[in-house]
């Protein structure tokens, strides 16, 4: 088994505007080529399914939480837009989530409408979420709520800030009264999955169907919805509290990610100084 090593500098906090791209990732994953019909050029697909080791995560700045973690290729998950007056509640809208280019505000993250929001799911418990906002929310009068399908998989269990929520205040998903969504930014939630997430019972739940690990975000009444160009969705692997100017290491450990087609890192407070070394191979 070859090792590549990694050794290089990580100054955004998680993916910054870069979603959807292969711009700031720490390693990408070989790609491979499936033969097209008759007459055409074959289809180029990243390889999934990466393993990481020795890691050494350098911060440059405050105290901060900080983690390194995989980015997890889109035929992994699903996302959409949840109203709770609609029946059913979720509206698949994955292609918007994931197409390019940045610039255009096509995955709406809530309504006009009182509780409103989004939702992203998939079969494997995931830990991060990263969202390049393009149109912030106006009138917007509490916090956004985030929530995990239960253990039966028949309803929703909150996610509180500060006991699964590594985020900085500012950064998360879960902000302050009227500061929820700004525009042109990177809206991030990365979090310890919870011992009772469960997946959805036989049937599905709000229209997310059966068998799906789900992560909702809830607004409350905007007078402008915030919108999102593209979404990315991870799990992050190690994550520890790290002091100013320090390291978080580990020699020991080897974490494998089969829907992994990249690494990335976390680093709550941005530095230009901030930088990673680990060692990654593919094949888990």
């Amino acid at each position: 088994m070859a090792w590549t090593h990694i050794n290089a500098s990580y100054p955004q906090v998680l993916r910054g505007i870069l979603q959807q791209t292969n711009v700031g990732l720490l390693y990408t994953a070989p790609t491979y080529t499936t033969p097209g019909a008759p007459g055409s050029a074959g289809v180029s697909q990243s390889m999934t399914g990466l393993t990481l080791r020795r890691f050494e995560l350098n911060n440059r700045a405050a105290a901060v939480n900080a983690g390194i973690g995989f980015r997890w290729h889109n035929r992994y998950w699903n996302a959409g837009g949840i109203v709770a007056a609609d029946v059913p509640d979720f509206t698949d809208d994955t292609a918007d989530a994931q197409d390019l280019p940045a610039t255009t505000a096509d995955f709406p993250l809530m309504t006009t409408v009182a509780a409103s929001g989004w939702a992203v799911h998939s079969d494997r418990q995931f830990s991060w979420v990263s969202a390049l906002i393009v149109t912030a929310d106006v009138g917007a009068s509490s916090d956004v709520t985030a929530d995990y399908t239960n253990a039966a998989g028949t309803g929703w269990t909150a996610l509180t800030q500060g006991a699964e929520n590594f985020e900085a205040t500012g950064s998360s998903f879960i902000q302050a009264a009227g500061a929820n969504y700004t525009a042109t930014t990177e809206r991030m939630f990365v979090f310890a999955p919870p011992n009772n997430w469960g997946k959805t019972a036989t049937g599905g739940l709000d229209g997310i169907p059966e068998g799906r690990y789900g992560l909702r975000f809830i607004s409350d009444v905007a007078t402008t919805a915030a919108s999102a160009s593209v979404l990315e969705v991870g799990s992050m692997v190690a994550v520890e509290s790290v002091a100013t100017l320090s390291l978080y290491s580990d020699s020991d450990m080897t974490f494998s990610d089969p829907y992994a087609d990249a690494v990335v890192a976390f680093f709550s407070i941005a530095n230009a100084g901030n930088r990673v070394r680990a060692e990654v191979t593919t094949g888990v």
